[in-house]
């Protein structure tokens, strides 16, 4: 089944919602408080550093999906800078990635929609609620790019109001004295605070993987990504400092997973954790949602170069969405959700865990971008992102151990997938070259040969002139002339 083309049609208010939208979330409602569990007032300088460091980090992002605008993302990069086997390689890295640690997103959303509807609930009842979140999402991106783009716009809009309200409101009601001492923890703890706070920036690169569908990309990404960088940094800090200033530092896990519900407590006077838990609740909809979007697309792409099954890359010609590619994430998100259920543990596992297999994608597409941008004032952007991620690997302690188990699964599969692409030519090659075909011969051979296994390259007739002759030109060395005496 041919692979179809996306249409472009996200301009730059599009661009922004998205960005937003995947990069809001666990990073607003969730992380402020486990990082000032962990390091005390020496988390806002954890975020301070990752705000700064994120505009030139989504700007080489930008600058690189202006250069190759296709779905299939820091893949697409690794593959032009570093050839195709490294890209195969970056592009299995990445769809696992994206699998193992997108449903984090949605698990703690459905723990919010739980505590609304049913406090209480145990952890499995929680798990299977952020099931049931990410099945609506993935339904949601269904319905097409157009659709779930004018819900996010209209509901991110809402939602975003709420935040701000609740932290104008809640910040006049804490005190410096919750800043001292700075370092309670010690110094050390900044490397598990930065590891913590760098999941909240995880999502700068989901704009790649739709950038085959943005109009003229090398004007909308530029100023998407500004707006979208001083959005998200404003709101990031401010909410931290509303957190160091206002609750304690030593919370439990339930705590730390429902601070954003004890916020809105200072704010409103009252006991409102329903509406907050609602809020929460949707804002990580929201997220979820975009990483949906972004990995579906990063399937299709993958799917249409054949490393996952071709039947994938198929777009439904009435939304012009590639469905298959969305509803392959019902599979592929279950292997992790099975994982914790049979564990019986909580998604924030998931974030540490992850942190540093994001980090690896990220520094490959940064090394991928100093070989693909040698002049201009941008290859010292670049220079400095991929000194400070190289810097920032120490600090992920046993997170690089599954990031460097995620690479070898990988390079495995690569490896498996060209040795059985060989394998065709292999046989070809040893098989004997006959002078002619009878008419209808080969074909069966031909037709194997045009799909390969998992996509391999198709047959080409002009390649082998002698083992597939014309019909119209062939004539068989074995033919005999009619025997006269029966006519």
């Amino acid at each position: 089944m041919a692979a179809q083309a996306l249409r472009r049609h996200i301009g730059v208010p599009g661009l922004v919602v998205h960005y937003l939208t995947s990069v809001l979330g666990v990073g607003l409602l969730v992380i402020p408080v486990l990082a000032w569990t962990t390091a005390g007032p020496l988390s806002l300088l954890a975020w301070g550093i990752l705000i700064v460091y994120s505009y030139p980090f989504a700007l080489v992002f930008a600058k690189l999906s202006t250069l190759h605008p296709t779905s299939k993302g820091v893949a697409q990069f690794v593959e032009v800078a570093f050839g195709r086997r490294a890209g195969r390689v970056a592009a299995l890295y990445l769809l696992m990635t994206l699998l193992a640690a997108n449903p984090v997103l949605g698990l703690i959303a459905g723990r919010y929609l739980l505590a609304a509807l049913a406090p209480g609930a145990s952890n499995r009842a929680s798990l299977a609620a952020g099931a049931l979140v990410i099945l609506g999402c993935i339904a949601l991106n269904l319905l097409g790019l157009k659709v779930s783009g004018r819900v996010q716009l209209g509901v991110l809009a809402v939602v975003v109001g709420v935040l701000c309200a609740v932290i104008t409101l809640a910040l006049p009601q804490g005190g410096t004295a919750n800043l001292g001492p700075f370092a309670p923890h010690g110094w050390s703890a900044l490397g598990d605070c930065l590891l913590i706070c760098f999941f909240g920036f995880i999502g700068w690169e989901n704009a790649a993987p739709v950038a085959e569908e943005v109009r003229d990309p090398a004007r909308t990404f530029p100023r998407g990504i500004l707006w979208a960088v001083c959005v998200v940094g404003v709101l990031y800090f401010a909410m931290a400092l509303t957190v160091a200033l206002t609750l304690p530092a030593d919370q439990s896990t339930q705590e730390q997973l429902t601070g954003f519900t004890r916020l809105l407590r200072l704010a409103t006077g009252a006991d409102h954790s329903t509406l907050g838990y609602l809020v929460a609740a949707v804002l990580l909809v929201l997220t979820t949602n975009a990483w949906c979007l972004g990995t579906s697309r990063v399937v299709f792409a993958l799917a249409r170069e054949g490393i996952v099954p071709r039947g994938l890359s198929r777009v439904s010609p009435r939304t012009g969405t590639p469905s298959r590619a969305v509803l392959a994430l019902v599979p592929g998100y279950s292997l992790t959700l099975g994982l914790l259920v049979a564990t019986d543990s909580n998604e924030s596992v998931l974030i540490k865990a992850s942190s540093a297999a994001y980090l690896l994608v990220f520094l490959l597409a940064f090394l991928s971008a100093m070989r693909l941008v040698r002049t201009g004032p941008m290859r010292w952007t670049i220079r400095l992102v991929t000194a400070v991620t190289v810097l920032m690997l120490p600090f992920m302690g046993i997170s690089v151990g599954y990031a460097a188990a995620m690479l070898a699964a990988a390079m495995l599969v690569e490896a498996w997938l060209s040795r059985h692409e060989r394998e065709p030519k292999d046989r070809r090659e040893g098989e004997p070259q006959h002078e002619g075909l009878r008419e209808g011969e080969g074909l069966h051979e031909g037709d194997q040969e045009r799909t390969g296994p998992l996509g391999a390259t198709a047959w080409d007739p002009a390649s082998h002139p002698t083992s597939y002759p014309a019909r119209e030109t062939a004539t068989p060395s074995h033919h005999h002339p009619p025997d006269r005496r029966k006519r």
